[in-house]
């Protein structure tokens, strides 16, 4: 009675930069499970990198040791 009923705003947004052809396309990579080869090579080369720092320390333990 006294007060002014609240409403919702309501507003117009157009996104700018929107592609439908885009959009397909992601859905359908996650649909696939699709992942860029950058990131397969570099889940890759860790485990490499790892082996060959363990087995260098182990090197040089050893011939640090036989002295």
């Amino acid at each position: 009675m006294f007060f002014k009923k609240i409403n919702n705003k309501n507003f117009d947004y157009i996104p700018r930069f929107y592609n439908p052809e885009d959009d397909k396309m992601e859905k359908r990579k996650k649909k696939l499970n699709f992942r860029s080869d950058s990131k397969t090579r570099k889940i890759n080369k860790v485990p490499i990198y790892l082996l060959v720092f363990v087995l260098v320390i182990i090197y040089l333990i050893v011939k640090l040791n036989g002295v």
